[in-house]
């Protein structure tokens, strides 16, 4: 699927439920990402979930709906003004990174 078809898909839910559902809805797959991530975690650094696939399989499928969630911001928002921020914020990153052991 391309990217314009992507985004008239979102413009068609944002004209089906409203903006504020679709604010709604990117809550509730981030904290669906948040949930699956420590399950994630639990798996891989403790042990638990021993051989249940399912535990990546649903990381990688709320990672999904979360970047379907933030190519929808970024168009609600501006992607030009979302790549500046980002910008800036990675400068931030690097520097971190590269005074990390100084």
């Amino acid at each position: 699927m391309t990217k314009e078809e992507r985004l008239k898909i979102y413009e068609e839910a944002t004209k089906k439920w409203g903006v504020v559902a679709q604010y709604d809805q990117c809550i509730e797959e981030m904290a669906e990402l948040i949930v699956a991530i420590n399950k994630y975690k639990r798996k891989c650094v403790y042990g638990e979930y021993k051989n249940k696939p399912e535990i990546e399989e649903n990381l990688i499928e709320e990672l999904a709906d979360v970047t379907m969630c933030i190519e929808q911001m970024k168009h609600f928002f501006g992607e030009d003004k979302i790549e500046a921020s980002l910008e800036v914020k990675l400068a931030k990153f690097k520097k971190q990174i590269d005074n990390f052991d100084k």
